[in-house]
């Protein structure tokens, strides 16, 4: 099975990802990934020059875009990936809400906008929050991908939403891990 990488950051993912989206793409090709799924840092800014760069070029890996959520409550960074349409138009909603309460350039999120946002969307719990904090975070990812699944009670595993843990050494990966990486074919 070939590598997918899930979490990758543009240039518009400030002073945190370098490179652009098309050299992304074409580096991925390069070394042989199946796929790409571009998060840019509370943004969407990256994902239509990546699916250019793979069209112009014709690039065979696939491509995912969506959107790395950093909360300004502690909650850990959520991959956020759409399913379809009405999944791009509430994740460019829940992007639009955090940055109209924030000056130029910044995103403040809270779990309760996800939640509200949240069906349509696939996604990746990270372990722990990337915003800098100055106490300990109230939730890690076991207890985030806990309220999100009481919140959308059986929906989390169904068409509308799916949720995955990432793994890391203190919070087990349970199923999440095969359904991962099975869902390869998915991506566009």
């Amino acid at each position: 099975m070939r590598y997918l990488e899930f979490a990758t950051a543009s240039n518009f993912s400030f002073l945190r990802g370098a490179s652009h989206p098309e050299e992304l793409m074409a580096q991925a090709t390069h070394l042989g990934l199946a796929g790409l799924g571009l998060c840019d840092r509370n943004s969407v800014a990256g994902v239509v020059r990546a699916h250019l760069a793979k069209r112009e070029q014709n690039l065979t890996l696939k491509y995912h875009p969506g959107a790395r959520l950093v909360f300004a409550d502690g909650t850990p960074d959520i991959l956020a990936y759409p399913r379809d349409r009405a999944g791009w138009g509430r994740l460019t909603r829940l992007l639009t809400v955090g940055n109209l309460r924030a000056k130029k350039g910044d995103c403040i999120l809270h779990l309760d906008d996800l939640l509200a946002h949240i069906f349509g969307l696939e996604l990746v719990v990270m372990e722990r929050s990337s915003a800098p904090l100055s106490s300990p975070p109230p939730l890690r990812g076991r207890s985030t991908a806990e309220a999100l699944a009481k919140a959308v009670g059986r929906e989390v595993n169904s068409k509308h939403s799916r949720l995955l843990l990432t793994p890391s050494p203190t919070l087990p990966l349970k199923g999440g891990g095969s359904r991962l990486s099975s869902r390869q074919d998915q991506f566009i």
